[in-house]
């Protein structure tokens, strides 16, 4: 049956299934009937602009919003690696926020300028349905960032209950607590910056009605603390990247007797389950929820096994395995003792060993719920025959693949991404029997260190389904002729991101010309000298970028990579 055929009612279903970027691309200007549906199915609209084509988003921007805007609830908008400056190619495509009459959800992702944020801040004073406002990976390089006037500007909007603070800046790392009482904020995730024991209360004196918390705490010891009960909260989540004296917790969660849920995420220190029992039995009558996630590096010369079982003993009293049926799994690496609550996703290196206080637990469970395994010589090792990875979404794998590699992946139907390491011409048949077998693979990167001919064999790989690609590892700077044969290529011809070593600029011309698909290229030529980082526009425009500008199709954005200056970023 045609598309065309289907009444409006079963097209409006089948078109919840898409975002409006996609629905956009899809189904607008096929004919007058599609764009009335469509303009039916904008009354509730949700824009994510990761991974869209510069071409794309000025159509949309141009084209579409000056009608769909006052439809629009949610907006995700990025200034990461694969559309830079995309956040501030928005604003000036906009006279203001005041069209977005209904947006509730707005994220905004690696915003790197001052001067934007506090515009977009107080812009949202003119969205009066504002309910979610997400800053994610947020890095403010300015001379004078005053960290105050954000939180003020965040604190002050009237319906926002939900708030991501994923913003770090530069020479801070503590968090300044808001001047303004938000009567409406329940839930906030605290990202990329520290808070001081002694600056909670103050959180909670200008946000009374806050029941979510996540945060990191830089330590658990603070003379200065004053414990006020904090009565509203109701779910608490505790995170670290350093050593925070977390045997101190109860400094704070003596405050928080409603609480019901607690996610402790500590990444250089673990507390035991008799210290835990403690804290839970004389703090906290009401929780129902208890995840962790905790690791710690033990010092040469101890015994990592005796240090495990007495771990997980005492996890194995009466209060965790019967009257909370909390279990737990401990995992070594090496010297690396990791423990995780049974409900929780384990996202590091596979373990060497494996042992879990819930006695029907065994490895089997364990390892068909891994979907990223990271450790590039994982296989070579001695691992059960009964073990099997059926949900591998992310795989690191090294040639040449050992035999029982076939036996303990049986499928990769469900793999997204894979990176191959010390890549030869030699394994080119174990590549593509890799690839043949992952038919939603996107990404691939390839690592090569032997410095001989690369191309025959990626001019020769198949799979239909990737769209990204990664080959600066292969220790090869692609030329003119490399550079058009690649584009010709199945891989090549159907890539929209594209990170490559390239002899000179004029490569760089070639290939934005012939891969009609690409969106995106991450690049660096052979002659680059090292840039030093700025956020000045100015100083990014040296000889290289006015010269691509000028020989490269007129809407792309060209600009370096301010992670690493010697690579250049373009959005086609």
């Amino acid at each position: 049956m045609s598309l065309e055929l289907l009444p409006n009612e079963i097209l409006l279903d089948i078109f919840e299934y898409f975002n409006g970027i996609d629905l956009l691309r899809a189904f607008y200007g096929l004919n007058n009937r599609f764009n009335m549906v469509l303009h039916g199915r904008f009354s509730n609209c949700s824009i994510d602009f990761h991974s869209i084509s510069k071409y794309d988003f000025d159509t949309i921007c141009q084209s579409h919003f000056p009608t769909m805007s006052k439809y629009i609830s949610t907006l995700h908008l990025f200034d990461n690696e694969e559309t830079p400056k995309q956040i501030k190619l928005f604003l000036s495509s906009i006279s203001s926020f005041n069209q977005f009459i209904q947006l509730k959800y707005l994220s905004l992702s690696n915003i790197r300028s001052y001067s934007i944020l506090i515009r977009i801040l107080e812009e949202c004073h003119h969205l009066p349905y504002l309910t979610h406002l997400n800053f994610y990976n947020c890095y403010l390089q300015d001379n004078h960032v005053d960290f105050q006037i954000i939180m003020n500007h965040i604190w002050s909007l009237s319906k926002l209950t939900y708030c991501t603070m994923g913003i770090a800046i530069q020479g801070e790392c503590m968090l300044c607590t808001p001047a303004i009482t938000s009567t409406s904020l329940t839930h906030l995730i605290i990202d990329r910056i520290q808070v001081e024991l002694n600056q909670i209360n103050r959180l909670f004196e200008f946000t009374p009605k806050l029941q979510y918390l996540s945060l990191s705490v830089r330590s658990f010891i603070d003379n200065n603390y004053q414990p006020i009960s904090l009565p509203s909260l109701t779910d608490l989540s505790i995170h670290s990247i350093i050593t925070c004296n977390a045997l101190n917790m109860t400094n704070l969660l003596q405050n928080t007797p409603n609480l019901h849920r607690l996610n402790i995420n500590l990444s250089c220190e673990i507390v035991d389950g008799t210290h835990l029992e403690q804290i839970i039995r004389n703090n906290l009558p009401e929780l129902e929820i208890l995840q962790l996630k905790m690791k710690m590096i033990l010092p040469l010369g101890q015994h990592i096994q005796n240090r495990v079982d007495v771990l997980l003993n005492s996890f194995q009293s009466s209060f965790w395995i019967d009257d909370h049926q909390w279990f737990i799994r401990c995992f070594t690496s090496y010297r690396t003792i990791y423990l995780y609550s049974l409900s929780t996703k384990y996202e590091e290196n596979l373990p060497v060993t494996f042992k879990s206080t819930y006695q029907h637990d065994d490895q089997q469970d364990f390892y068909h719920a891994v979907t990223k395994l990271i450790s590039p010589t994982f296989f070579v090792q001695s691992i059960p025959s009964s073990i099997r990875l059926i949900n591998l979404e992310e795989l690191h794998l090294n040639l040449p693949i050992v035999e029982q590699f076939w036996t303990l992946v049986p499928d990769l139907n469900r793999l997204k991404t894979l990176k191959i390491l010390l890549h030869t011409n030699a394994f080119r048949s174990q590549v593509q029997a890799l690839l043949d077998r992952a038919p939603h693979l996107y990404r691939l990167s390839i690592n090569q260190h032997e410095s001989t001919n690369f191309s025959t064999s990626l001019f020769k790989y198949r799979n239909a389904s990737i769209r990204e690609l990664d080959l600066r590892d292969i220790n090869h700077y692609f030329n003119e002729e490399d550079c058009f044969n690649f584009s010709h290529s199945p891989l090549g011809m159907q890539c929209e991101k594209l990170s490559i070593l390239v002899s000179n600029r004029q490569c760089v011309v070639t290939l934005i010309k012939f891969i009609t698909k690409l969106r995106m290229i991450n690049v660096r030529c052979k002659d680059e000298i090292y840039i030093q980082p700025s956020i000045s526009e100015e100083d990014n425009e040296d000889d290289c970028i006015q010269w691509l500008k000028v020989h490269s199709p007129s809407r792309c954005v060209i600009v370096r990579d301010p992670k690493l200056t010697c690579n250049i970023l373009i959005w086609i």
